[in-house]
């Protein structure tokens, strides 16, 4: 799945035990991608393993 803006993801971990950082894409700009991180930091990232995080249906 191509990642877009305004999409929440969340950074897979490198370490067994490790909570993944989790965030909302800001802009893609070819293999780089601005998130916003849940903490207000704001990183861009090339070559993360990045997995969107798919919304609960309210109904």
């Amino acid at each position: 799945m191509r990642l877009r803006k305004g999409m929440r993801v969340q950074e897979l971990t490198k370490r067994v035990g490790q909570i993944p950082r989790q965030g909302s894409v800001v802009a893609v700009r070819g293999p780089t991608v601005e998130i916003r991180w849940d903490d207000g930091h704001l990183s861009s990232v090339t070559g993360a393993y990045l997995e969107p995080i798919r919304q609960r249906s309210t109904v």
